[in-house]
């Protein structure tokens, strides 16, 4: 039924080819918009998922230092201590925000980007972004370039350091839970 009726709103586009142009304008720009809510999404994603490893694993940091003066769990404690820190230490570079070193290599700035906007004076900026501004063509390609920017820069390394953060807490974790197993097994034996 939906599927129907935007057809039946494609078909009643006028043939006049300014409004196709419109209308392809419209089509590019719900693009571009999609898109890069997709990314804030995945920015907060990433960003919410670091939050709660920071606050598992201050939880269970002062919850597991007890065990160790257990001389049975000294060692799982110390393993499960060092894996929270680990954990902790992943999850605060991820959302640490990351932030380029002057230009790209070769001289040119993302003119849609913080780091970049920030780094320039008014005047400065101005000059190199009212051209841009003012054609469509390259406002389009700094649109998508700022897209690719920002994946590569800001979402790749976020998902990067999830990534370690999650791998250290399941690996640590299972490798202290395997010790105190083991401990407890030759203790009985």
């Amino acid at each position: 039924m939906f599927f129907q009726k935007e057809k039946d709103a494609i078909e009643h586009i006028p043939d006049n080819p300014k409004d196709k142009l419109h209308w392809d304008a419209l089509l590019r720009g719900q693009v571009l918009t999609a898109t890069t809510e997709k990314l804030v999404n995945y920015i907060a994603l990433a960003d919410q998922k670091a939050q709660a490893m920071i606050i598992i694993n201050s939880i269970l940091i002062p919850v597991i230092l007890p065990w160790m003066s257990k001389p049975l769990y000294a060692l799982p404690a110390t393993i499960a201590i060092i894996t929270s820190f680990l954990t902790i230490l992943s999850a605060i570079l991820c959302i640490y925000p990351k932030r380029r070193r002057g230009a790209k290599p070769d001289g040119s700035y993302n003119l849609l980007h913080f780091s970049d906007i920030g780094r320039m004076k008014e005047a400065e900026y101005l000059a190199l972004f009212n051209p841009v501004y003012n054609d469509r063509e390259l406002l389009a390609e700094e649109a998508v370039k700022d897209i690719h920017d920002v994946s590569r820069r800001i979402i790749i390394p976020k998902f990067f350091w999830i990534k370690i953060g999650y791998s250290c807490f399941f690996i640590g974790n299972l490798v202290a839970v395997a010790v105190t197993g083991l401990r407890i097994i030759a203790e009985h034996h």
